[in-house]
């Protein structure tokens, strides 16, 4: 009987591994998966004006992380600097669903903006050398469905994604996220 409960065990770690294997829609993973494959720490987010000056949109200090899995899977999420706090502490109901009267909005206007994260599947050209996010959900509404195109530079454990992005004047910044590897998950 355990002989047969062992390999009940068996087969069914292996389909949860073979599941998760299955990549996303889209996505090509070659054998021993792409060095993106990983979870990634900010190091910095900049934004480069036209005219050289560089714009720290969630401050110098700020944290985040991004994480592509091999089966095609991202997010990212990054907490700005300085980390936003609420003066009556912790603004939520005990059961963590409801945010209470006690939370000033402007608190929760900046505690909003000092946030950002979005996730979604991730598809790679690697011609281009373009990672393009395709957003399944985010923390700004209107960005679910979008496809940002990243164009990507990888050296050992750092990695650059340098994009362009409207600024709020006329014209566009050159945005400079770099990430250095805090774990692979290639296989």
């Amino acid at each position: 009987m355990s002989n047969k409960l062992s390999r009940r065990k068996a087969l069914a770690a292996a389909g949860v591994l073979v599941g998760a294997s299955i990549p996303a829609q889209g996505q090509t993973v070659s054998s021993g998966g792409h060095p993106l494959h990983g979870v990634w720490e900010l190091v910095s987010l900049e934004d480069h004006q036209p005219d050289g000056k560089i714009v720290y949109w969630l401050g110098k200090a700020i944290t985040g992380t991004i994480t592509y899995t091999p089966g095609g899977r991202m997010f990212v999420q990054f907490l700005g600097d300085p980390h936003p706090r609420f003066a009556a502490g912790n603004v939520f109901s005990p059961s963590g669903i409801a945010l209470l009267p006690a939370a000033a909005n402007d608190e929760v206007r900046t505690a909003y903006g000092g946030y950002y994260a979005y996730f979604g599947t991730f598809d790679i050209d690697e011609r281009k050398r373009v990672v393009t996010h395709h957003v399944a959900s985010s923390l700004r509404p209107q960005e679910i469905g979008l496809n940002y195109e990243r164009p990507y530079e990888l050296t050992g454990d750092r990695l650059v994604l340098r994009y362009p992005v409207p600024n709020d004047s006329v014209g566009t910044n050159t945005r400079v996220v770099v990430w250095r590897r805090a774990e692979s998950l290639r296989r």
